[in-house]
Parts: structure tokens; C-alpha cells; sequence
């Protein structure tokens, strides 16, 4: 299935998102923030994902947890 990998390869490939980070990205575009609904399998990303304290607390404890 050549699309897909479609997504991936336009974010590595894409000058114009050199040092962007921490966003969504589906079908080749900016998946949009999804407020009250499940998004899986509907498209969209939860609110909480993008959320930086959220990323911030994940981090931590993933180096918590690889130190030993």
C-alpha cells in the first residue's frame, strides 16, 4: 500500500516542518484537535495529547523507568 506511508515520508521529506514537533499529523495534514468524542478511528487527536504538561509528566517517568 504506497499511501501508507504517505504521511510519514511528507514530514520527514517537508522543509516547512524542520523543527516542528509535539503535533499530529494524519492523511499528510495537521490532525484537528477533537473535543468530546473519541477520536480513534474517526480522525482527530484528543486534546490531552497535545497537552505539553501531559508530555512533560510522560518524559519524566520514561526516565524514571529506563534508569532502573
Amino acid at each position: 500500500m504506497p499511501q501508507g506511508a504517505a504521511t510519514s515520508v511528507s514530514l520527514a521529506a517537508s522543509p516547512l516542518l524542520a523543527g516542528v514537533g509535539g503535533r499530529c499529523f494524519e492523511d499528510r495534514a495537521e490532525a484537528p484537535v477533537v473535543v468530546g468524542a473519541e477520536p480513534v478511528g474517526t480522525g482527530g487527536v484528543a486534546p490531552y495529547a497535545r497537552d505539553p504538561a501531559n508530555a512533560d509528566r510522560l518524559w519524566a517517568v520514561a526516565e524514571k523507568l529506563i534508569a532502573g
